[in-house]
């Protein structure tokens, strides 16, 4: 028989049976551990669980993380309404500072229920805790857009307001009014806060003077949110109706609120922005309490202060309260100041207060100038802002005190302005654009623009130009362009080369910069100044940037005006000269062009070509100077429009032309002085005046007769050396190779040519015109067409021809094309079939430097003048040969 494995045991408490469960203690070794147990039902398992979460959450923010990161939000927001009133305290608070993280709120804000029951918690528990606790999870919610929309359609706002202005508990105070602040942060709900019912200034004002820091910071906070709301005008109406300002000013005179006297100051500075506002603060007499503080407050709160008195200056009723109040003068005071925090405000309020004429000169009457200077000069002072803002008060102030800008042109000061942009590499580009805005602002008064004409200053500015800020350039411009007013300045540009600097800039493609620099062409551009924009090829990239001529509205007022110094140029470029362009002294014109017009310099240093001859008009004798033939004894001063230099500077030593002078001399003895035949205004006598028409009232029907007698005699001068009168092509360039070989020269006085084609007579007869007072212009096109076109009144044929009629000389047109070579001395009018022989076909472009049209011009092709009536064909100008060639 086998053994039992063990022996029979008696069950001793079969009779004591006990169906009762015995507690135990249970300890969780991890969060994630508690966390479970937050879904047991226990209600004593929950409150410790609860009261453990807060405690290991309040250690250190990673708790935090690790709690969120276990999913904690979703089983702590289970108990928020619980039965229990321990375990609702601990769950809101757990609550709460899990929604301190970044994403915590975020979490609770997916179902819009979650805040509606802690807000309906805030409306209706009385508990101290769970308002404390609830009123903060409601505060870390509204951070986000979504938790403002959320509470605002809950329609709690009375209820917050309630417990902001009656709670005794300070953390629930704080924690209403910083979810007011987060409300008003929200643009939406803003305005729901404001016209609420509830909403009130005098329980809002209170709680600016609470003892708790906290508290004061958080309702100045949301005071200045709502008096930021500029557009309000309930807010801002209400706000001014309450002691608002006076209670600032009340926490500003007391020691006791020291802590929060920067951030009432940052209220203030706010509150001023408008001008009903800067008022407002005027009538209530808290500018006179500002400047009392700013004279008693410790050093680290003056600039606030002062900063609020500047930002009045921004705005016209805030000047007319500084100035009653003498704040100007306060600004003056504070740039002396040795507290280098009070400069920038200074310095701006002074510049504000500048605009308001009374206290400009007040402050004028004082040491301003030297004062802001001397923080110019500091190189110790940082520019952001100090240094910046003191330039800004130096710019309004020279802007419209004389005395201010002729204090600011004394040397010493002038130096520390001038130092701005000398030392560039040093400053700030805003610093240099101020210190040109000054520069523009000083011409406004003679004295301090004298005292900019000297060469330093010129070439300081021209340095200023090559920079590589565009509006810094376009400022400088306008100081350039205010400067060429006065002829001196003028002088000094082309000494200084500042042609080539515009020159260079002008490729920059900038539509505002291009219109600058073509506005300082026109201003600027003198004789020689003409010469050099020639030489450096401005003159031809102008003329060839077609897109730059379309869209820069001041590009063909300069090239018109770089032309109407350089008439050789206009011709070259034009091909013609129109009866108000005026042949200058030394004019000259080449046989025949390539792509660019070259200045006489190049001529004369290129070998001679035998077949490219250049043509001058030089009617002065070698020594200029001296009087005239016709002019001895003539001691009145040089009129304007003659070159105003030696031309020697201009022009290479040539050989006299005795034969020009000549021509004129006997023309204006045949003709008589033009100055009394043709009724000039003011006329000065000069050396073979060009311009004797610019001054010209009226012109009578003589012109035409004058017109044919300077036709025959042109014609008469050029009809060769034989009595054959041989003027064929071969017989000119014979002649003309003869002149360059006896002159040892390409330059050709016009007055040598004595056997001359159309060219050479239409030039002739062109600068005899202008100085003898006949409207004419020179036309020059392909084909060796040239011709000169006479603008003189037509007579009735019904009237006497014998009697002189005067009329207006503006209307004058061109309206004779002059016959200098068929039947010389007629005159055809303009569209005649005679003077479309004289000038060509209509399809000839005219004969110009630089680019030239590849196709026939003319609308018509089946005209005579054509070669081909096919409109396929094209017709290519030869740039070696004059004429076309078809193909």
């Amino acid at each position: 028989m086998a053994k039992p494995l063990q022996k029979e045991r008696e069950n001793r408490s079969a009779d004591k049976k006990d169906t009762s469960f015995h507690p135990y203690t249970i300890s969780p070794e991890s969060a994630h551990t508690s966390i479970l147990l937050l879904e047991s039902a226990e209600p004593e398992i929950l409150c410790q669980t609860l009261r453990a979460i807060t405690k290991f959450s309040a250690q250190e923010i990673q708790n935090r993380y690790v709690l969120f990161n276990l999913n904690a939000i979703k089983y702590i927001l289970q108990h928020v309404e619980h039965s229990e009133l321990n375990i609702r305290r601990f769950a809101l608070k757990a609550l709460a500072q899990l929604c301190q993280l970044p994403r915590g709120p975020e979490q609770v804000l997916t179902n819009a229920q979650n805040l509606r029951k802690i807000a309906l918690m805030l409306a209706k528990n009385e508990d101290v805790f769970v308002l404390e606790f609830a009123s903060l999870v409601l505060a870390e919610l509204t951070r986000e857009p979504l938790g403002c929309e959320q509470l605002i359609s809950v329609n709690i706002l009375g209820s917050l307001f309630s417990r902001m202005k009656n709670s005794l508990d300070p953390d629930v105070q704080k924690n209403c009014l910083q979810t007011l602040s987060n409300l008003l942060d929200d643009p939406v709900c803003a305005s729901e806060v404001t016209k609420n019912q509830q909403f009130s200034w005098p329980s809002l004002l209170a709680l600016m003077q609470s003892k708790f820091l906290a508290i004061q910071h958080a309702a100045l906070r949301t005071v200045d949110q709502l008096i930021c709301r500029y557009k309000d005008q309930n807010v801002q109406k209400t706000f001014r109706a309450s002691t608002g300002v006076l209670d600032l000013c009340d926490i500003l005179e007391s020691y006791e609120f020291r802590d929060v006297h920067t951030q009432v100051l940052g209220v203030l500075r706010n509150y001023v922005e408008t001008e009903e506002n800067a008022s407002h603060l005027f009538q209530s007499g808290c500018i006179l309490r500002l400047l009392a503080y700013l004279e008693m407050a410790l050093p680290a709160m003056k600039p606030g202060c002062l900063a609020v008195l500047t930002k009045m200056s921004f705005n016209v009723n805030g000047r007319d309260a500084l100035y009653e109040t003498g704040t100007d003068l306060v600004f003056c005071h504070q740039l002396l100041s040795s507290n280098v925090e009070l400069l920038a405000d200074a310095a701006m309020g002074v510049a504000n207060m500048t605009k308001l004429l009374p206290a400009a000169i007040r402050m004028s009457d004082t040491n301003i100038i030297e004062a802001l200077c001397a923080i110019l000069g500091d190189d110790a002072a940082v520019w952001f802002y100090i240094r910046i803002n003191a330039l800004r008060a130096l710019a309004e102030l020279c802007r419209i005190i004389p005395k201010a800008a002729f204090s600011l042109v004394e040397p010493k000061t002038f130096a520390s302005l001038r130092n701005i942009n000398k030392k560039f590499k040093d400053t700030p580009i805003e610093a240099q654009r101020l210190a040109v805005q000054v520069y523009i602002n000083l011409q406004n008064y003679h004295v301090s623009t004298k005292a900019m004409l000297n060469p330093d200053f010129m070439q300081e500015l021209l340095n200023i130009l090559q920079r590589i800020d565009i509006s810094l350039k376009i400022m400088t411009c306008s100081v350039l362009t205010g400067l060429m007013a006065h002829d001196a300045a003028k002088d000094l540009f082309n000494s200084r080369k500042g042609e080539a600097v515009v020159s260079e800039n002008l490729h920059i493609e900038h539509v505002g910069l291009r219109t600058a620099l073509c506005i300082l062409i026109t201003s600027s551009v003198i004789d020689e100044g003409s010469d050099a924009y020639l030489e450096l090829g401005t003159i031809h990239y102008m003329v060839e940037n077609r897109q730059a001529r379309y869209v820069v509205g001041a590009w063909e007022p300069a090239l018109e005006t770089i032309f109407k110094h350089h008439p050789s140029a206009k011709l070259a470029y034009t091909g013609r000269l129109d009866i108000n362009d005026f042949t200058s002294e030394g004019f000259y014109c080449l046989k025949r062009l390539g792509k660019r017009f070259p200045t006489l310099q190049d001529v004369n240093a290129t070998p001679i070509l035998r077949n490219n001859p250049v043509f001058i008009c030089m009617f002065n004798q070698p020594d200029w100077e001296s009087a005239s033939a016709i002019d001895v004894g003539n001691v009145h001063e040089k009129s304007e429009s003659v070159l105003g230099t030696n031309p020697s500077k201009r022009f290479p030593t040539l050989p006299e032309d005795v034969n020009l002078r000549t021509h004129l001399l006997k023309l204006k003895m045949w003709f008589g002085d033009p100055s009394k035949s043709l009724h000039y205004i003011e006329m000065e006598n000069a050396h073979y005046e060009v311009r004797y028409r610019d001054k010209c009232d009226e012109v009578s029907t003589s012109l035409k007769q004058r017109a044919q007698m300077l036709a025959e005699y042109v014609a008469e001068q050029m009809s060769g050396l034989t009595q054959e009168k041989d003027c064929s092509m071969p017989s000119v360039d014979l002649h003309l190779a003869d002149l360059m070989v006896e002159l040892n020269s390409p330059i050709i006085g016009i007055g040598w040519v004595k056997c001359g084609g159309s060219l050479e007579r239409a030039i002739l007869y062109k600068a005899l015109a202008d100085r003898l007072g006949l409207p004419c212009a020179l036309h020059r096109a392909t084909s060796a067409y040239a011709w000169c076109e006479v603008a003189v009144p037509e007579i009735e044929t019904e009237e006497d021809k014998d009697v002189v009629e005067n009329y207006p000389a503006g209307l004058l047109r061109a309206n004779y094309v002059v016959d200098l070579t068929v039947r010389p001395g007629r005159l055809l009018p303009r569209e005649g079939r005679e003077a479309r022989l004289t000038c060509g076909p209509k399809c000839a472009p005219p004969y110009t430097a630089g680019g030239r049209p590849e196709v026939c011009l003319c609308e018509n092709m089946g005209h005579t003048g054509c070669q081909n009536n096919d409109k396929k064909k094209k017709l290519i100008i030869d740039s070696q040969m004059i004429g076309y060639k078809s193909y």
